[in-house]
């Protein structure tokens, strides 16, 4: 290439935080979902960061703090088993 076509390129920022990028194919079909998906791990939050993730985390607190509607008496196990679930993912 001659130095001149070179001087006419004006620089790209990229959108992506994560650098260098690479072309890849995927069906259509896929398109929106899996770009979504990049783009939240590019922003840094985990796959597993889902808002069932954060919903059970409240649930959790709620439980813990012994909110009103929240006071469990014979669900122990099932409470165990959900924090496990949430430990798993961080």
């Amino acid at each position: 290439m001659h130095k001149n076509n070179l001087d006419n390129l004006k620089p790209f920022k990229s959108k992506w935080q994560n650098t260098p990028t690479k072309l890849i194919r995927i069906p259509e079909t896929f398109e929106d979902e899996i770009l979504a998906y990049a783009y939240q791990l590019d922003l840094g939050i985990k796959p597993n960061d889902s808002l069932v993730t954060e919903k059970l985390k409240e649930i959790v607190n709620k439980i813990n703090n012994q909110e009103s509607g929240y006071k469990v008496k014979y669900a122990n196990n099932l409470i165990k088993d959900i924090k496990q679930l949430i430990n798993e993912d961080n």
